[in-house]
């Protein structure tokens, strides 16, 4: 969201710092060029120093000289300052951006980023080196906006035939500027107008108080066959194991055939111009190739890593602490009241959302007015609590419902309950499992009746051996006839997957565990030799290995991206192997 420099800014930071990641509040730009032998000159970023605002041959102009907008909650150098373009490094942002999917490259680690202007509008430049062309040259790039809060980005494409200052540009993509798109998309255009000419091609963001836009792989050809250029998008890149992805081939030139390479994929190959169903069984990140032909020339386009296959979590929790004070909403999990009608407030207390129809709310005793002070969460500063519905919305019906998950092995929940106020009477709820759809109707309770929560609080453990190796959702249901608020607070669904780890292997310790972003290996005080590290799949399969030369008494690793799920850890030395368990929370 934004912040400005100003006495409004700081209104509107306030008001809209929980929306998304917020805006916050000059410099010329240059990049690397690199070319290849078939006269193809290219800008991805990698080679460019992070936040660099500097970029080799290729130039940038910011016309407007204004302050740019940051984000929230998140500092990288140059932020706020007047700029064109900056190199954007998501993992290097403090702290990481790595595992926001909306600001991640099109490819590899970095992208060219423009940030909207504070006030508006934007008038900045990315502009490549001056490019002898032959015939038919195309000019293409790939660009998105990090978000449509403030309004998709705006821009336009220039071409100059005389020098890089920006009036000399002429514009090759319309009167019109044209808008981004919350997905990457690759952009292509003609340059046969200026053929054998030497010119300079431009890429100007023309925002008007939006935000950030992502531009990456930047690619001018100075001569082609009748315009050929592969393009091709899928109806979806993030997709679940069995799911089915559609292809729709965007090639320009007129093609006549098509060949697709879908590794991982099933069928593997098509020759069909828009491919359908293509299914993908198991879990990584694929590429997808095309090559099209018009019978004269032909050209290929591959998308490294371009779908990404992942099972659901087979382990999953809930502490409440990463949600908004008094929040219905706890994505990724669902809350569902079937009853409805008023609950039951708190004598001398307020709070947000007090007795309003909910299922369940995150509850902060320390945050009511005045402070609640005979109430505390098992842990932390919150927890959840299902407060009990008036008559004649009586009995409650109120869910909480996990996101869907593949169970393991010896799948069983924990979690800790307690009855606020026993005087009226145990609060009382189900723990249920549905193996098709979040409809209360579709679940079925795993006791034959309703579990009582003591007045203190009680750890309670669930065993689920029915629905081992399944696909299900798991819910809590508050089933209290006339009762006040059931707490609930801790919550850990697991199940055991991938090879197992027999106890006759040598350990070895890791932490945290579960992991989210990274996994530190202990060593020991005294370190250890060469050694390798492999992280193995519930297949068996290797799906990712270090290796390390000195001696070191702790490693630690970058495991963002990869599935939730429980893994073996092989740390492999001379004198032989130790191994280890980690769950895995993406």
């Amino acid at each position: 969201m934004k912040t400005r420099v100003s006495l409004f800014s700081a209104i509107t930071f306030l008001i809209l710092q929980s929306i998304i990641p917020d805006k916050c509040i000059p410099a010329n730009f240059y990049g690397i060029q690199s070319y290849t032998s078939d006269t193809t000159y290219t800008m991805d970023f990698e080679s460019i120093a992070d936040f660099s605002l500097t970029f080799g041959d290729w130039t940038v102009n910011d016309v407007d000289h204004n302050p740019t907008y940051g984000i929230i909650n998140h500092t990288f150098p140059h932020q706020m300052e007047p700029m064109a373009f900056i190199c954007f490094t998501p993992a290097q942002v403090a702290p990481s951006m790595a595992a926001d999917p909306n600001i991640q490259p099109h490819s590899g680690q970095r992208f060219g980023a423009c940030f909207s202007s504070d006030p508006p509008s934007n008038n900045d430049w990315f502009i490549s080196p001056q490019i002898q062309l032959g015939t038919n040259g195309v000019f293409s790039f790939w660009v998105k906006s990090y978000s449509d809060l403030y309004g998709l980005d705006k821009y336009q494409v220039l071409v100059s035939v005389s020098d890089n200052n920006p009036s000399s540009f002429s514009s090759i993509s319309g009167p019109d500027s044209l808008q981004t798109t919350l997905n990457w998309i690759r952009k292509n255009f003609s340059l046969s107008k200026f053929d054998n000419q030497k010119v300079y091609v431009a890429i100007r963001c023309v925002s008007k108080d939006n935000y950030l836009m992502m531009i990456d792989d930047l690619e001018v050809r100075t001569s082609t066959s009748n315009n050929l250029v592969a393009d091709f998008i899928a109806d979806k890149t993030m997709v679940r194991v069995g799911e089915n992805v559609n292809f729709t081939d965007q090639s320009t030139g007129s093609p006549t055939t098509w060949n697709w390479k879908f590794p991982g994929g099933t069928p593997a190959t098509s020759n069909l111009q828009n491919p359908v169903n293509i299914m993908y069984s198991y879990s990584g990140s694929y590429p997808v190739t095309l090559v099209v032909s018009n019978g004269t020339s032909h050209d290929s386009l591959t998308k490294n890593a371009y779908i990404t296959v992942t099972t659901y979590p087979s382990n999953v929790s809930l502490d409440f602490e990463s949600l908004e004070n008094f929040s219905l909403v706890f994505d990724p999990w669902t809350t569902i009241d079937v009853g409805g009608g008023n609950t039951w407030g708190i004598n001398g207390i307020s709070f947000l959302h007090q007795f309003e129809p909910m299922a369940y709310i995150c509850f902060v005793p320390s945050r009511t007015l005045p402070p609640l002070t005979n109430m505390v969460p098992h842990s932390g500063e919150k927890m959840g609590c299902s407060f009990s519905s008036e008559n004649p919305q009586n009995p409650n019906n109120k869910w909480l419902i996990s996101p869907k998950m593949s169970l393991g092995n010896s799948p069983q929940i924990e979690l800790w309950v307690q009855t606020y106020n026993p005087n009226y009477g145990d609060e009382q709820y189900n723990i249920a499992v549905s193996t098709t759809d979040l409809n209360p109707s579709s679940f079925v309770p795993i006791t034959s009746t309703p579990e009582a929560a003591p007045g203190v609080w009680t750890k309670k453990t669930y065993s689920l051996p029915d629905y081992a190796n399944q696909t299900v959702y798991v819910g809590i249901q508050c089933v209290t006839v006339n009762g006040f608020i059931f707490m609930i607070d801790d919550i850990s669904i697991t199940s055991a997957v991938g090879i197992d780890e027999p106890s006759t292997r040598k350990k070895v310790t890791i932490y945290p565990n579960p992991a989210s972003e990274k996994m530190t290996l202990s060593l020991g005080p005294n370190g250890t030799g060469p050694f390798s590290v492999d992280l193995i799949n519930s297949l068996g399969e290797t799906i990712r290995s270090w290796n390390e030369t000195g001696d070191q008494a702790s490693v630690t690793y970058n495991i963002r991206g990869i599935p939730s799920g429980i893994y073996i850890v092989r740390l492999q030395e001379v004198s032989g192997a130790k191994y280890g368990k980690i769950t895995i929370l993406n």
